[in-house]
C-alpha cells in the first residue's frame, strides 16, 4: 500500500492545492485501496496487486474527467527541477547539524575569550606577581580563542559550500521524503525543546553567581570569579541554543522546497508554516527570535535589571502574533 500511496502522491504533486483536487485525490485513493483489497482477497501477491492497481488507475489524464479535475490536469505545468534523493536529504540534515555545532562552539569561544584577561588578573592578585606577565599570557590566550573561533567559522563555511546548490537550483522532495522529515521533526521536538530550555535558563540566570558571590564576599577577586562564571554560562547557553536549531533549520528548509500552492507543498503539517506576503517582513521574521534574545541579553547586562528585562518576552510574543495576523498566511491544507 505504501508504494501505491507514493505513486498517487507523485501523480498529484504538481496540481494546484484546491478543494476540488484534494477531493479528487481522496476519491482516487479510495478507489485504489478498494481495488488493492479486492485483489488481495482473491489471493493476488503483493507486488502483482500493486502493479495491477497502478496499471488501472495510474493514468491521471484518463481519469481527470471522471474525477472532475480535467482543467487542472490540462493546465498542469511539468516540473523541470530535480527531486532530492533520500540519501541527499539525510546527508544534508547531518551536515547542517554539524555546522550548527561548529558555529555554536565558535560563538561560545568568542563570548568567553575575555575570560582570559579576568583569569590573568585573578592570578596576578592571588599570587602577588608584580609584573605584567599574567596579562601577557592572558592576551595570548584571548587571541588563541578568537583565532580558534574564526578558524571554525571558515572551516564550516567551506564544508557547507557543497550544499549551495540547494538554494541555487530548482529542487523538490517527494511524499515519502516529506513524511520522513515530518516524522523525524516531531520525534525530536521534545528532546531539542529540553536542550533549548537549558540554554535559555543558563542565559537568564547567568547573573545569579555574580549576585550570590558578591553578597557572600564583596572582594574584587570574588567579583571576578562571578564574572568568569557569568561569561561561561552565557557562552554555554548560547551554544546550546544554536546547536538545537541545526536539524530544525534543515527540516524547515527542505519542507519549503515544494511550491505551497501545489499538492506537493502540503504533504505534511510541517509544511503549513506561516508565509509572509511582504518580503521585508519575511526577512525580518527569519531573525526575529535571535534578535529578541540579543536585545534581552544586552539590556540585561547593561542595566542588571533582570527583574524587569524579562518583560521583553511576553511583549515580543504579542508583537509576533500581530505580525502573523497582519502579514502571515498559512497556505494549503495537509492531505
Amino acid at each position: 500500500m505504501e508504494a501505491i500511496r507514493n505513486y498517487l502522491e507523485s501523480m498529484f504533486a504538481n496540481l494546484p492545492n484546491t478543494p476540488e483536487v484534494i477531493k479528487a485525490k481522496a476519491e482516487l485513493w479510495q478507489m485504489m485501496e478498494d481495488k488493492y483489497n479486492e485483489l488481495k482477497e482473491e489471493g493476488t501477491s503483493e507486488n502483482e496487486a500493486v502493479g495491477k492497481v497502478i496499471s488501472e488507475f495510474g493514468n491521471l489524464d484518463e481519469l481527470a474527467e471522471i474525477l472532475g479535475i480535467q482543467q487542472a490536469v490540462q493546465t498542469q505545468v511539468p516540473y523541470q527541477g530535480r527531486v532530492l534523493k533520500m540519501e541527499e536529504v539525510e546527508a544534508y540534515v547531518a551536515a547542517k547539524e554539524k555546522s550548527t555545532i561548529y558555529n555554536g562552539i565558535g560563538v561560545c569561544l568568542c563570548i568567553i575569550c575575555p575570560v582570559a584577561f579576568m583569569i590573568a588578573d585573578m592570578i596576578k592578585e592571588t599570587v602577588g606577581i608584580q609584573n605584567d606577565v599574567p596579562y601577557g599570557i592572558g592576551t595570548v590566550f584571548f587571541f588563541v580563542l578568537l583565532a580558534a573561533a574564526i578558524s571554525i567559522f571558515v572551516y564550516d563555511s567551506v564544508k557547507m559550500d557543497a550544499w549551495k546548490y540547494l538554494k541555487k537550483e530548482q529542487v523538490c522532495i517527494d511524499y515519502s521524503t516529506a513524511e520522513y522529515i515530518h516524522n523525524n521533526r516531531e520525534s525530536e521536538r521534545q528532546k531539542y525543546a529540553a536542550v533549548k530550555t537549558i540554554g535559555v535558563l543558563l542565559c537568564v540566570f547567568c547573573f545569579v553567581p555574580v549576585a550570590v558571590i558578591g553578597a557572600l564576599d564583596g572582594s574584587d577577586l570574588a567579583c571576578e570569579i562571578g564574572a568568569v562564571i557569568l561569561f561561561l554560562m552565557v557562552g554555554a547557553g548560547v551554544m546550546l541554543l544554536m546547536i538545537t536549531g541545526g536539524r530544525e533549520d534543515a527540516y524547515r528548509m527542505l519542507l519549503r522546497f515544494n511550491d505551497p500552492n501545489t499538492v506537493s507543498g502540503n504533504y505534511v503539517r510541517s509544511q503549513q508554516e506561516v508565509n509572509y506576503s511582504n518580503k521585508t517582513v519575511a526577512q525580518i521574521m527569519q531573525v526575529y527570535n535571535p534578535v529578541i534574545l540579543c536585545i534581552y541579553l544586552i539590556w540585561s547586562f547593561l542595566s542588571f535589571d533582570w527583574h524587569i528585562t524579562w518583560i521583553i518576552w511576553p511583549v515580543a510574543a504579542i508583537v509576533k502574533h500581530l505580525i502573523n495576523s497582519i502579514w502571515g498566511d498559512k497556505k494549503g491544507q495537509a492531505s
